[in-house]
């Protein structure tokens, strides 16, 4: 039996060519950090909350250990900043470490600049074994560091991250600003 390829048109032989084909090519997905890619974390906090709280801390000033820190202007909620945070809260949990390194080396100016902020100022508070908002920031302002990161006029930007009892606050100012 013979068939005549004249009988087929272009479009006929192109449905016979995708009908004979195993499996359609799988595309790889895209890295969470390539641009243009939606990524949905799991974050349990009250971001209202966190940004007054630190807010009015901020623009009353207050003693962080043995240094008087000023007023300072308020921060603003950054979506990036809190990628950054609830992915390195997260990632101390299911890897069961506490520390701003990652077991692999990552810093959290390296999980800022993955999540896809430029920034000129970055830094970060971690804490553990707080449930409640008003409790970690308590926790914060009553650790020099942690405070002064807090109040640092360096800082215009901030997201916070929550997994189980393990919290990141990052803090940044975009580049170019």
């Amino acid at each position: 039996m013979s068939v005549k390829l004249k009988r087929f048109t272009p479009f006929a032989f192109l449905l016979l060519a995708v009908a004979c084909t195993k499996e359609a090519p799988v595309q790889p997905e895209p890295a969470p950090e390539e641009p243009g890619t939606v990524v949905v974390i799991e974050n349990n906090v009250n971001k209202d909350l966190l940004l007054h709280m630190v807010n009015e801390v901020r623009s009353q000033g207050c003693n962080c250990g043995n240094s008087v820190m000023p007023p300072v202007q308020p921060l603003s909620w950054n979506i990036l900043l809190e990628l950054a945070a609830a992915k390195h809260s997260k990632d101390m949990v299911d890897r069961k470490y506490f520390s701003h390194t990652s077991p692999d080396g990552a810093t959290p100016q390296a999980r800022i600049t993955a999540a896809g902020y430029k920034y000129s100022w970055s830094g970060e508070n971690i804490a553990s074994g707080f449930s409640k908002e008003a409790e970690v920031i308590s926790g914060w302002l009553k650790s020099e560091g942690h405070c002064k990161n807090l109040m640092s006029a360096n800082y215009k930007e901030m997201g916070v991250g929550r997994a189980n009892g393990v919290w990141t606050q990052v803090f940044a100012a975009p580049a170019g600003k």
